[in-house]
C-alpha cells in the first residue's frame, strides 16, 4: 500500500528594508582584494605547475602569512591539494577536477 501525501507550504515573506538592501561598500572591496589576491596565488601554482608557501609568496610579493590563509582556504574548497614536499615545505598543486 503506497500513501502519497501532498503539501502546499506558502510563506508570506516581508520585503527586504531598504536598509538591507544597500551594500556595505567597504565589506565589497575586501572581498574583491581577497578574491584578487586568491587569484594571484592561484595563477601562480598553475604556472609552476606545483609550488610552496615560501616560493608562491616570492613571486607574488605577497606576505607569507597571507599566502598561507589563502593556500589553507584554497585546499579546503579542494581547489588545490598537497603533492609532495620541498626543503621542508609542503608543495601544493591544483587539484584535479
Amino acid at each position: 500500500m503506497l500513501i502519497v501525501v501532498s503539501c502546499s507550504l506558502r510563506l508570506k515573506m516581508k520585503p527586504m528594508s531598504e536598509e538591507k538592501r544597500k551594500v556595505n561598500k567597504a565589506k565589497a572591496k575586501a572581498v574583491a582584494e581577497y578574491k584578487k589576491k586568491q587569484g594571484l596565488v592561484l595563477k601562480e601554482i598553475k604556472n609552476r605547475g606545483s609550488a610552496t608557501i615560501p616560493e608562491i609568496s616570492e613571486a607574488t610579493g605577497l606576505q607569507t602569512s597571507d599566502v598561507f590563509k589563502y593556500v589553507t582556504a584554497l585546499t579546503q574548497f579542494r581547489k588545490v591539494r598537497v603533492v609532495g614536499e620541498k626543503e621542508g615545505y609542503l608543495t601544493y598543486a591544483l587539484a584535479k577536477e
